[in-house]
């Protein structure tokens, strides 16, 4: 009898523990996402595509032309280890967008073009995010409190899509480590430069 309940207790026991190990391994860990949304009318859905399934940053041009944005965005996402990254960048529609060549900062996988005609190698990242987003020497170059400000991200289409996402976390990284938080809006673009004759 005592072997019976022995046995009966033991198997109790291994059956609640084998349970609890199940429901461990059910339990998916949650990343926090963090949101990077440009001008948009609220109504349009996202529509959201992985970063990880394109080949390359032409594949992000073209979901952008196909999109209609008069009624959806796309949403791109970016996933690390520990954070989720979702940037809707900016679409221009049928409708005209203005903007003052000094709003846009240009990006590229080893180069940052400011205000059309300023270099600065991708090192200089902090510094030209940092005038840019905040213009603290309110210098020409770079747009005013009240103006608009754009990232513009231009990645060589025969590069592989891990090089457009370490260029998009790295600028993600600068950002986040600046002190204030700025509005900005994010564009993807492979065009380059577009030259606009300012008055």
């Amino acid at each position: 009898m005592r072997n019976t309940i022995f046995i009966l207790i033991l198997s109790c026991l291994l059956w609640n523990c084998g349970k609890n190990n199940v429901e461990k391994e059910q339990i998916a860990i949650v990343k926090p996402i963090q949101y990077f949304k440009t001008f948009r009318l609220a109504d349009n859905e996202l529509i959201e595509y992985d970063i990880d399934t394109l080949n390359n940053f032409n594949e992000v041009i073209k979901i952008l032309d196909k999109t209609d944005c008069s009624r959806e965005y796309a949403l791109f996402k970016l996933e690390t280890d520990s954070k989720i990254y979702k940037i809707q960048p900016l679409q221009i529609c049928k409708s005209i967008f203005d903007y003052k060549l000094r709003e846009i900062l240009y990006i590229n996988t080893d180069s940052i073009t400011i205000n059309y005609d300023l270099k600065l190698p991708i090192d200089s990242l902090n510094i030209a995010l940092t005038n840019h987003l905040f213009n603290p020497n309110e210098d020409r170059n770079y747009p005013f409190s009240n103006e608009k400000k754009l990232i513009s991200i231009n990645v060589d289409s025969t590069k592989n899509i891990t090089e457009t996402k370490k260029l998009m976390l790295k600028v993600i990284k600068e950002i986040n480590e600046l002190k204030n938080k700025p509005n900005f809006g994010f564009m993807f673009e492979d065009r380059g430069i577009i030259q606009v004759i300012e008055e």
